[in-house]
């Protein structure tokens, strides 16, 4: 089943971890964190509108002031969420500006900072200069973003500092019957994004859609929609390896149709990365199997293996399907 979401690691693995998630029905991208995005095309940064950060090492978030310059003057808000620091480490970013000519732009940034428990939520305004405004708390159960569409989940984990790991899921995936659609005489055009929003949204039946040059009622065009379970899509980086880490990430990830997961040394330097709180290929790999997710993607691999990036990448595979 194709994904409803177009996904891709903007860098290579031995390079900051980025993962650039598009959402073609909303026209949208959310990045899961903000290291260096010169990949990127300055098209693609304007799209995004949400960033899940792990924590605000430089490699995971220097890309936040290439991000703000691209959107200064755009209408929509940008939504960050991050660990406990998030909120202090933009208002650091932004006061190291000066900011006296822009109190005519839109720009507006939403920071929400979660505990594993808590979710704080700030807002900075270009308008104001980017003052800090708190807006207000709430529990949460590591749902930090959900609309009708996808929801993102979080659990807190340890990098020696509060680190964050993700999963995406997209509520219900819908593929279009293409041979109800000819037989019905409709073509296949922009109408079926607007379509699709509708069903995603679980519009009333009788809602009015212009298809075709025709109306047509929600209810009318019921029979083209495939409804399938949605997808889910999962990320982690810079995890300590302990049982309580894995403990909190297989149950985050399990079931993932893709995990994108770093292994940071192989097992052989485990005492290294015990020390530097990363996980090991092997590790990642046996995490991966025992969520039972579809497919690991290996990313965020030490540069001292960029001659050996396929035993890296063995060692997980070979954990991750064979145990």
């Amino acid at each position: 089943m194709k994904s409803g979401f177009n996904h891709k690691l903007v860098n290579g693995r031995f390079e900051d971890p980025c993962l650039y998630v598009r959402i073609p029905w909303e026209k949208r991208a959310i990045m899961f964190d903000l290291g260096d995005i010169h990949n990127l095309s300055p098209s693609e940064i304007y799209r995004i509108t949400d960033v899940f950060v792990t924590h605000t090492h430089i490699d995971h978030f220097v890309g936040f002031d290439m991000l703000l310059r691209t959107i200064l003057r755009r209408e929509s808000p940008v939504t960050i969420y991050g660990p406990p620091n998030i909120t202090s480490c933009i208002q650091g970013k932004l006061r190291g500006y000066t900011w006296n000519l822009i109190s005519d732009y839109p720009a507006v940034i939403h920071v929400c900072a979660f505990n594993g428990k808590t979710l704080y939520r700030t807002v900075f305004r270009a308008g104001n200069g980017f003052r800090r405004e708190t807006v207000g708390k709430e529990d949460s159960d590591g749902t930090l973003a959900a609309d009708p569409m996808f929801k993102v989940r979080a659990a807190r984990l340890d990098h020696d500092v509060p680190c964050l790991a993700y999963s995406l899921e997209e509520e219900i995936h819908i593929n279009i019957d293409r041979d109800r659609l000819l037989k019905m005489g409709l073509p296949v055009g922009p109408w079926l994004t607007e379509f699709k929003k509708a069903v995603r949204e679980n519009r009333p039946k009788e809602r009015v859609i212009n298809a075709g040059g025709k109306r047509y009622r929600l209810g009318q065009l019921s029979d083209i929609a495939l409804i399938t379970k949605g997808r889910k899509i999962s990320y982690a980086t810079d995890i300590a390896i302990n049982r309580r880490n894995a403990a909190g990430l297989i149950t985050l990830v399990k079931g993932s149709d893709v995990f994108y997961c770093e292994a940071y040394f192989l097992e052989k330097d485990r005492d290294r990365a015990v020390e530097r709180f990363h996980l090991t290929a092997r590790a990642s790999g046996m995490i991966a199997r025992e969520a039972d997710v579809k497919k690991l993607v290996i990313t965020h691999i030490s540069p001292k293996y960029k001659d050996c990036p396929e035993e890296v990448i063995g060692e997980a595979m070979a954990a991750f399907t064979d145990g």
